[in-house]
């Protein structure tokens, strides 16, 4: 029982600290965004313009269980010139 009540407050920890958005401004540098998400997972390039999409916590999605439960956010990043211009917020499901 009492590992039972330690895994589910671990469980409601890290989804709340997941689900929590984290904040991006125009203007932020491809590497300050890079601290904050790690390396994208895809990159598209077209001229100056280069959009780039992250998963961060990706690999929650593939523990039984927890994937279920977890809804994975996916951002797609477009920079010009190395800075954000723009950005999309998605929330991917494991089902």
């Amino acid at each position: 029982m009492k590992i039972q009540i330690i895994a589910l407050a671990v469980l409601l920890a890290i989804t709340s600290a997941q689900s929590a958005d984290i904040p991006l401004h125009k203007g932020e540098s491809r590497a300050q965004v890079e601290a904050k998400f790690g390396h994208p997972s895809e990159v598209q390039h077209s001229g100056a313009t280069e959009i780039c999409t992250y998963s961060p916590g990706s690999a929650k999605m593939f523990i039984p269980i927890f994937g279920e439960l977890s809804g994975q956010k996916e951002y797609r990043i477009t920079y010009r010139h190395g800075v954000v211009v723009a950005w999309v917020t998605q929330t991917i499901s494991a089902q």
